[in-house]
């Protein structure tokens, strides 16, 4: 991040802000980093909605229709929290001067969401706009996990370049792929008619609180960084990919999947007073609609990420940076970040501008500070733009700590 115009050698500390990662391009033994990023974005849904969301209660249908895309096509909304630590120590590793061990811990709380339009309707309005006629819910796709990673690997020293085994803790899971789900509605709705073509699983419903393991799995975490000449100034190009990976959760999750007809009449009662039997009997009402759950174990891939960037050191002490990254999640697109930073002598700043993700386009402000020796410190708001106001898009807040001795 912070380069000499001319120069390969670092002054300060170099950072790829999507990676997550960070290291100090210099001699060093140790180097201890912490970062961790809270954000959600979406393409329609403003925050507005999903302030009224939280704080519960009545929400006016004039806010829920600002949300609405109304036939623009799938829509998408996410949110990724995380938080990592990580060491890197000694001199020698496998015998070799030029690599040095690596140990790393990381928390992760990530959901996506891809809808249709129909969805959003039925979700936020009810089915009377559709009175005979057909919803179309899908494609729509759904993945809320949360899981840890304890890693090991190596690092070379001075480029930052590593390659990282993980053991994942799995703690939670829900997911659900819906590839048709066409929802007719009779008149005066005598009757629900379903096509539905997908599947939904979610790890073990055991009431645990707190910390817990309901899988486990293993993952790779890796990263590539060449420094080059382009003409008189430095240019850096950087590959990497976390938690690529899969997670076997336990026999006692449970699954569904379904590709059926479903026809929806009602239900019969033998008086007013069995009203709340059957109310209450969620479990007897699925098993006659054919969705009730089926408890087994199942494998799936981790929301990983791979990224990719390409710098170069500009004069007058700027650098810019042109990135892309993609993440295994319903709604996630490619993610394109153009950005460019002011080095001075301990502190740096950095502009950018982004398009894709769970959101669209939105603009970032990035600050870092070097007190003293090896400490730095950096924050970041990369979505502006999203605190403008309730009408907006998304909120995104990173925050990353190292000390290198």
């Amino acid at each position: 991040m912070a380069q000499g115009t001319d120069s390969l050698r670092a002054d300060t500390l170099r950072s790829t802000p999507d990676s997550g990662y960070m290291w100090p391009d210099r001699a060093y033994g140790h180097c201890l980093v912490l970062f961790s990023q809270a954000m959600y974005d979406a393409s329609s849904i403003r925050n507005e909605l999903v302030a009224a969301l939280w704080r519960g209660g009545d929400i006016s249908r004039e806010l829920r229709e600002r949300s609405a895309n109304n036939g623009g096509g799938p829509e998408r909304a996410g949110y990724i929290l995380e938080a990592g630590l990580s060491l890197s120590w000694g001199t020698r590793f496998l015998g070799s001067d030029r690599l040095r061990p690596r140990l790393a811990v990381g928390w992760h709380d990530v959901m996506g969401l891809r809808y249709s339009d129909d969805l959003y309707h039925l979700t936020f309005f009810g089915n009377g706009d559709h009175e005979n006629a057909t919803a179309a819910l899908a494609p729509s796709a759904f993945e809320k996990v949360r899981y840890q990673t304890f890693g090991f690997g190596f690092e070379a020293k001075g480029s930052g370049s590593f390659l990282m085994l993980h053991v994942v803790n799995g703690e939670d899971l829900s997911g659900a792929r819906i590839r048709q789900a066409d929802l007719f509605t009779a008149m005066d709705g005598r009757y629900l008619n379903l096509e539905l073509d997908g599947d939904h699983a979610r790890s073990a419903d055991d009431g645990a609180n707190g910390w817990r393991s309901r899988g486990i799995g293993a993952a790779l975490s890796f990263r590539w960084h060449r420094a080059s000449k382009a003409g008189r100034h430095a240019m850096h190009v950087t590959i990497g990919g976390e938690d690529l990976g899969f997670a076997a959760w336990s026999g006692q999750s449970l699954s569904v999947r379904r590709d059926t007809t479903i026809l929806y009449e009602g239900i019969r009662l033998d008086g007013v007073l069995d009203l709340e039997n059957v109310l209450i009997d969620r479990e007897g009402i699925q098993d006659t609609l054919g969705l009730g759950f089926k408890e087994g174990g199942f494998v799936r891939p981790l929301p990983g990420k791979l990224y990719a960037s390409l710098g170069l050191d500009g004069g007058h002490r700027m650098h810019y940076r042109a990135e892309v990254d993609m993440r295994y999640l319903p709604g996630y697109q490619p993610h394109a970040v153009l950005s460019a930073t002011r080095v001075n002598e301990r502190a740096w700043y950095r502009a950018e501008v982004s398009y894709g993700g769970f959101g669209g386009l939105r603009g970032g402000l990035i600050a870092g500070w070097r007190p003293c020796g090896g400490f730095w410190l950096e924050t970041g708001l990369r979505n502006v733009t999203g605190l403008m106001g309730g009408r907006m898009r998304g909120q995104a807040f990173t925050l990353g700590i190292g000390y290198a001795w």
